[in-house]
């Protein structure tokens, strides 16, 4: 098999008709489930799952997780067609989008703009490039939707640069009502909340801005490492003064393309604002496509190489692992001791259980260092491809220049909109019929209009 293919949709697989069998039972079941008209109310849904619980044996809770990602479905044509043709996708995965869409304004569902966005985005990550690739995760399929939200309200996010429209500001025709539904004058950013339990114990609830909380839960992270506790712990410690760290946080955006999104190994995408924040922090800055290439004779990474192997994995690489790359480790697959250099091109990031089970020699793999596809040589004889989905992946570059693009064509297709609306507008002026004349009201006052002239003699 050597066109590109998804490894759980291999004819040749034992469990593949036992699979697919599956899923297309559960996807019809759930389908037979779908309500015939809207339920608009709360005793609408409490009569329709009680009556499908009788039926099906299903719980309030999953009726309403698998409902609503048909429903999602529905609104994805391309995915829709997909799933019904190949069954690659199940109710999980399905109810993976719905989740990461049940995030996203209200202004931004409500947009067919978005619903398209995502329907092709989905569609490039369903899409696989090589033979026997592992299908993405439920995070990962999180993350590709989150990433579409991102793109369509940065495409929707006004231009700045953009002139002042001539008619001015528009008026505010309800001040009171305006001013009453704005956020009080203090700053609510950061809120701390402490609250007695009856055991006796004290829980503290920190909330703070997401540049703050990055710096911190680094710190923290680091701290727990270094003392080898937990993280509860070594926020004591330094709260106290018992414990002092140095920490570094890795930010990584493309230098090749306008207004880049920022990511966080662990906070994923930033917003802009917390990237401003980070920015204005920067004391160095690395070449990645310098680290990329980067040696060293020594075995641990120098700080290039693990950023890059960080940013290009993003996750622990073994097939079905989500454990973030920054709290693993880097692996070399021909071993430092038997020669194996230490550069991204012999590396991957591994958690420490899967390290282990790759060091026991359970398993083997090879690395593309251009694509950043690791491919898995399992114990029964049988490979996959596992794709690397970090921000330094060509995939993911890939979707930072689609991001570009998507901000591009929205502004050129909301002002050919608006440029269609004026013309018909226009049109619809010069086309009309004109109104005929009114007639002059008559005022007691004045003369009827058909009132021939008086002449009088002097």
């Amino acid at each position: 098999m050597t066109q590109p293919s998804w490894a759980v949709l291999d004819e040749a697989n034992f469990h593949y008709s036992y699979r697919i069998d599956k899923v297309r039972a559960e996807y019809q079941m759930w389908r037979s489930a779908q309500p015939i008209t809207d339920v608009l109310t709360d005793e609408d849904w409490t009569m329709l799952s009680t009556v499908l619980y009788t039926q099906l044996g299903e719980p309030k809770h999953r009726l309403s997780r698998f409902l609503d990602a048909l429903e999602c479905l529905d609104r994805l044509p391309k995915v829709k067609a997909m799933v019904e043709s190949t069954w690659l996708l199940d109710m999980n995965q399905l109810a993976a989008i719905e989740s990461a869409v049940a995030e996203a304004p209200v202004a931004i569902t409500d947009d067919d703009f978005f619903w398209q966005a995502l329907d092709d985005d989905l569609i490039d990550r369903f899409t696989p490039t090589r033979p026997r690739q592992l299908t993405p995760t439920n995070s990962t399929i999180r993350k590709t939707v989150k990433a579409t939200i991102l793109s369509v309200e940065e495409a929707a996010a006004p231009d700045p640069e953009a002139p002042t429209p001539e008619g001015g500001p528009v008026p505010c025709d309800n001040p009171g009502a305006l001013l009453s539904s704005l956020p009080p004058i203090e700053d609510q950013t950061n809120i701390l909340l402490v609250e007695d339990l009856d055991d006796g114990q004290v829980r503290f609830d920190l909330t703070v801005d997401q540049a703050t909380g990055t710096l911190l839960a680094d710190a923290v992270k680091k701290a727990a490492d270094e003392q080898e506790c937990s993280q509860a712990n070594a926020m004591i410690g330094l709260l106290q003064g018992v414990i002092t760290t140095t920490v570094t946080t890795n930010i990584y955006q493309a230098s090749d393309i306008p207004d880049a999104p920022t990511y966080h190994p662990s906070r994923g995408i930033l917003t802009k604002e917390a990237a401003d924040t980070l920015a204005e922090l920067v004391t160095k800055t690395l070449d990645m496509n310098q680290a990329k290439d980067a040696a060293t004779t020594s075995y641990e990474t120098t700080p290039a190489i693990r950023s890059y192997l960080i940013g290009r994995d993003w996750t622990c690489r073994w097939p079905g692992c989500n454990r973030k790359a920054v709290t693993a480790d880097a692996d070399h697959r021909i071993n430092h001791d038997d020669g194996g250099p230490t550069t991204a091109a012999n590396m991957i990031m591994l958690c420490r259980h899967h390290h282990n089970r790759k060091t026991d020699r359970q398993v083997f793999y090879l690395v593309d260092h251009h694509t950043g596809d690791v491919y898995w040589f399992l114990p029964d004889g049988t490979w996959v491809v596992d794709q690397a989905t970090g921000p330094l992946a060509p995939t993911q570059k890939r979707w930072v220049q689609t991001l570009h693009q998507r901000r591009i064509h929205r502004r050129e297709r909301l002002a050919a909109k608006a440029a269609a609306e004026r013309f018909d507008a226009y049109r619809g002026i010069i086309e009309a019929e004109p109104e005929p004349p009114q007639p002059r009201p008559y005022l007691p006052w004045r003369k009827p209009p058909d009132t021939p002239p008086r002449y009088i003699q002097v």
